[in-house]
C-alpha cells in the first residue's frame, strides 16, 4: 500500500546531509525512451558556508533554503563528460525551508526518503 504523504518526513541522515548543504538526489521516472531523469535538490550556500569552509569546517545551518530540479538526461551521454547534451530541465523550484522543501517534494511526488548522494547514483554531477 503507498504511504501517504501527510506524514512524510525526512529521514535524519538526510536531513543532516541537507543543513550541512550537501547536495541530494532521487531517479524518477523519464518522460521518454532513451533517457534517465533525477531531483536533484540543491542547498543554498551563503556567505557563512563560505566562511566556514575556508576555516577548514562545514555549517548547519536548519535556516537553509533550497533550489530544487528535475532533468532529464540522454542515457547514451552519461558516461562521458558531455552527458549534458541533449539534456532536459523539466521544471525548477526553489522551496524557503524545510517545511517548504517537504511540500515541494509531495507535489513532485518525490518521498524524502528516496534523496540519495548523487555518488550512490548515476546522476551526472
Amino acid at each position: 500500500m503507498p504511504r501517504d504523504f501527510d506524514d512524510e518526513v525526512f529521514p535524519a541522515d538526510k536531513l543532516n546531509a541537507l543543513r550541512l548543504g550537501r547536495l541530494l538526489v532521487a531517479e524518477v521516472k523519464a518522460s521518454r525512451p532513451g533517457c534517465r531523469a533525477w531531483v536533484a535538490v540543491h542547498p543554498v550556500r551563503t556567505d557563512a558556508d563560505s566562511a566556514a569552509q575556508q576555516e577548514g569546517w562545514t555549517r548547519s545551518d536548519a535556516g537553509r533554503s533550497f533550489r530544487l530540479t528535475h532533468s532529464e538526461f540522454l542515457t547514451e551521454h552519461l558516461e562521458g563528460w558531455d552527458y549534458d547534451i541533449e539534456s532536459t530541465e523539466i521544471r525548477r523550484t526553489f522551496a524557503t525551508d524545510e517545511a517548504d522543501l517537504l511540500i515541494q517534494l509531495k507535489d513532485w511526488a518525490v518521498p524524502p526518503a528516496h534523496l540519495t548522494y548523487p555518488w550512490n547514483t548515476d546522476y551526472p554531477a
